[in-house]
């Protein structure tokens, strides 16, 4: 038992079924609470920040209420994580953990994982990183509205004749590029210092790197895929079993295969190839570029363009209503991938890819 207390990846995995237990249980007590911030607020003279969080309460669903649970109980939860990592004392042999028994023996690292470098090229692999991916999207984006797969806000009708159903209205790129973009590099920023900074740099002293990219994507997936405002309204969001009603919920998604196969694969794709851009370059640049370029891109082609519904036959599989969703995005970011491998060279102190 002392031994599987101290491998990391057992950690940061119990970390994770923490905090979405911890966010199912007080989600029901934040919804109830901020309710009746509104109720009693609503319509009298009151400080301008209680004013403006009771309106955000009002209105706001239970699905946003667990949302802000999982970021509270993961910020909660982080301290003792921290303290139960011990990070900057020594570490023992991960061959002598449970993961031995998990993975094959060529599959364990020897402990000395790959840290971070300092990269002369940083800037360029931004800008390359970010390039790529949108690239790849723009390209998906003009095949999409060529085929009439998705319409202009601004068109009465797509490529092929069918209506929009939503009456035209215009373009406001000025305003969604520069939002668009800040939102894009800030959240990739983020998420790649979480997961490919500080992660993937547990999972590389656990594993070789092939299990650490495989792992740690599927987990980056699994995290992404939650996404309780996409399951309807919860039946009884006072109850105190809301949230584990809405944690059901969430994870009875997997049981259906075409969400799966259209967005949690793309997800897990797209994990893979950021944590493959970081091994080969030993930095964070062009990850968060890559990151950046795809989230950017997914953001304005959805606040500029409509989907066609009901298209029907094995179109369902090749696209979704997102850029993020289908066969062929998760197509364009695996080709990404592959152009990673080429342009990028394998560091001498990191075996194995």
């Amino acid at each position: 038992m002392r031994r599987a207390l101290t491998n990391d990846v057992v950690k940061i995995l119990c970390y994770v079924a923490g905090v979405l237990l911890l966010a199912a249980a007080i989600s029901p007590m934040l919804y109830n609470g901020g309710k009746a911030l509104f109720e009693v607020t609503h319509g009298k003279e009151t400080n301008s920040f209680v004013k403006w969080l009771a309106e955000a309460c009002g209105r706001s669903d239970f699905p946003r209420f667990f949302n802000r649970s999982v970021m509270l109980s993961a910020l909660v939860l982080f301290f003792p994580l921290v303290r139960w990592l011990k990070i900057g004392r020594s570490q023992v042999r991960y061959r002598d953990t449970p993961w031995s028994f998990r993975l094959p023996e060529s599959a364990i690292a020897a402990n000395e994982g790959q840290p971070l470098q300092r990269d002369p090229k940083g800037w360029l692999h931004l800008t390359l990183g970010f390039v790529l991916a949108l690239g790849g999207l723009a390209l998906l984006a003009w095949w999409l509205l060529h085929a009439g797969a998705f319409v202009m806000e601004n068109r009465a009708f797509s490529t092929k004749g069918v209506p929009n159903l939503f009456p035209p209205k215009p373009l406001h790129l000025g305003k969604v590029i520069p939002g668009a973009l800040f939102s894009s590099l800030l959240v990739a920023t983020l998420e790649e210092i979480v997961f490919r900074g500080v992660l993937l740099g547990i999972f590389l002293r656990a594993m070789k790197p092939w299990a650490a990219i495989a792992s740690l994507s599927l987990l980056f997936a699994f995290l992404h895929f939650l996404d309780p405002k996409t399951l309807g309204a919860v039946p009884d969001p006072e109850s105190a079993k809301a949230g584990f009603w809405l944690l059901g919920r969430i994870f009875a998604q997997y049981a259906d295969p075409l969400p799966l196969l259209s967005s949690f694969c793309t997800l897990f794709v797209l994990g893979a190839v950021v944590a493959y851009a970081r091994v080969r370059t030993a930095g964070l640049w062009m990850p968060i570029g890559l990151h950046a370029g795809w989230v950017f891109g997914v953001f304005v082609f959805k606040a500029i363009t409509q989907p066609i519904p009901n298209l029907g036959g094995v179109s369902r599989f090749l696209i979704g209503t997102t850029l993020r969703e289908g066969l062929l995005p998760l197509a364009i970011v695996a080709v990404t991938g592959v152009v990673i491998h080429f342009i990028t060279r394998r560091h001498a102190d990191r075996p194995g890819i």
